[in-house]
């Protein structure tokens, strides 16, 4: 069953590991467990410039992202659209996420220990132009 408009938005607001689809160099899927914050209707995530992942979307941006939750009730949703590289505060935006999956205190840890958010880093999000849901 297609989940509601109000059951997506929770299930995508939830900190769920999703599941980053992008398209490697020979053609075939690859895909790559990834944290990311879903914010004004795009899931953004933070990736490594080096990353096979963001390889992928510079040569093509066509992505998915799938989260899912891991018990029952089972919700799925979809997102299918382009990968785009965005302007932020990576530092910002890692304590965020790490707040988010981790809790308050593991989260700040965590961030404070991150080396990430130098040249190499890069923030990008996925703006879905098509949402396949179930539950």
């Amino acid at each position: 069953m297609t989940l509601t408009a109000a059951e997506t938005e929770e299930l995508l607001s939830g900190a769920h590991v999703a599941v980053l689809s992008t398209i490697g160099a020979d053609g075939a899927p690859a895909q790559a467990p990834i944290w990311y914050l879903w914010i004004d209707g795009a899931a953004v995530m933070l990736t490594g410039r080096g990353s096979r992942k963001w390889r992928n979307i510079l040569r093509d941006p066509r992505a998915s992202l799938t989260v899912d939750t891991k018990e029952p009730p089972y919700r799925v949703a979809t997102l299918e659209g382009r990968a785009e590289e965005i302007d932020g505060d990576y530092r910002a935006l890692i304590k965020q996420a790490a707040i988010r999956y981790l809790g308050a205190e593991a989260g700040e840890r965590y961030a404070a220990a991150s080396t990430s958010g130098g040249p190499e880093s890069v923030i990008f999000r996925l703006t879905p132009d098509r949402t396949v849901t179930y539950g």
